[in-house]
């Protein structure tokens, strides 16, 4: 596994295979209630001809001003 410094993982697979995985995916739930609460996005038929854009998560760690430690994940386009 390819943990950064902080405890945090590279990637989805890394999340679900560590040992805070049920904490990365409480997170991926939040994030995901989020989205669709928000209605940021619609299913919609992707265009003939057209490519969907590649996604990924981000995962952090936040520290609080009590000292607990707050997962958050982001689910972000690639490349911008």
């Amino acid at each position: 596994m390819l943990l950064t410094d902080a405890g945090e993982p590279e990637c989805y697979n890394e999340a679900y295979q560590g040992k805070d995985a049920s904490k990365w995916e409480l997170a991926m739930n939040d994030e995901m209630n989020s989205l669709i609460s928000n209605q940021t996005w619609e299913l919609a038929k992707l265009p003939k001809g057209k490519k969907a854009l590649q996604n990924k998560w981000v995962f952090r760690i936040k520290e609080e001003h009590d000292g607990s430690k707050r997962y958050k994940a982001r689910l972000v386009v690639k490349g911008f």
